[in-house]
Order: C-alpha cells, then sequence, then structure tokens
C-alpha cells in the first residue's frame, strides 16, 4: 500500500477533504493508496472545521473523526508522495528536506487550491469541488504509474 500525505496551512479545511476524497475514491476502486492528512502551521489534535465536514457529508464521506496533526509528527520519508495546495506550501517542505519530484501540487496549473478558512459553507463546497477534480486527476497519475 503506497502512502500520500496532504498537506495544507492549518490541516483543519483542505487536507482532511483531500484525504477524505481520495481514501473514498480509491476504496470505490480498490486501489492500493491510502492518504494521511498534516498542516505545516498547526498543533496536533484540533477539530476538522465544520463546514469542511459538512461539504464532504453532502458527498457522503465522513471525516468528523479526523483532527488536525503537525507535519513535525509525520515521518515524511513513509510518503511516496506529498500533494500541497500551494506552491508555497512547496516551497516549506524543501526547508524540511523533501525532494521537490516527491512533492505534488495539487491544481498547480490555476495556482493551487484556495483556503476556505473562515467562510462559508458556500465557499467551503466550491473548495471541496476543486479538491475532488484535483484529486481525480493526482488518482489518474498514480494509476498510470503502477
Amino acid at each position: 500500500m503506497k502512502k500520500i500525505l496532504f498537506v495544507c496551512t492549518g490541516n483543519t479545511c483542505r487536507s482532511p477533504m483531500a484525504q477524505g476524497l481520495f481514501n473514498h475514491i480509491c476504496a470505490e476502486n480498490n486501489l492500493p493508496f491510502a492518504a494521511e492528512s498534516a498542516g505545516l502551521s498547526t498543533i496536533t489534535g484540533l477539530p476538522v472545521a465544520e463546514n469542511s465536514k459538512k461539504a464532504m457529508a453532502k458527498k457522503g464521506i465522513d471525516i468528523s473523526s479526523l483532527t488536525s496533526t503537525d507535519i513535525a509528527d509525520k515521518r515524511l520519508e513513509d510518503y511516496c508522495i506529498i500533494a500541497v495546495m500551494t506552491s508555497e506550501h512547496r516551497d516549506i517542505l524543501r526547508y524540511y528536506g523533501v525532494p521537490v519530484d516527491s512533492i505534488y501540487i495539487l491544481s498547480e496549473d490555476k495556482g493551487g487550491i484556495f483556503d476556505p478558512y473562515g467562510g462559508s459553507e458556500a465557499l467551503y463546497e466550491l473548495c471541496e469541488n476543486e479538491i475532488e477534480e484535483a484529486v481525480k486527476t493526482l488518482i489518474t497519475k498514480l494509476r498510470g504509474e503502477l
């Protein structure tokens, strides 16, 4: 089983949604991948944002049990790909010694995935839709590498 790590800033909005979508799609399609998530500027144990939970629940995916994890609490070498939301996240990971070829920016061609933190439920749903499209693109790339 290959492990993927989704990374955003606080690990309460975008990366938990990406983790939930990725694992849901992989389970439905019997793919040999599993995702976790972490944040670059967080503390371990914070709850996922309510609007992230609501956006995912509308897709039939329950992420309510997830909590934030600080990137320092992860063994980065355990992941074949670290998928980030922005080029800034990529740049920070390079300071952690992550090889650039192990980092994948979701929706890089569109400038990455925007941060809905503190926004409306509708804003979170818009973000979730962008993440879903980007996660499907990543899964297609991973399938091609099998």
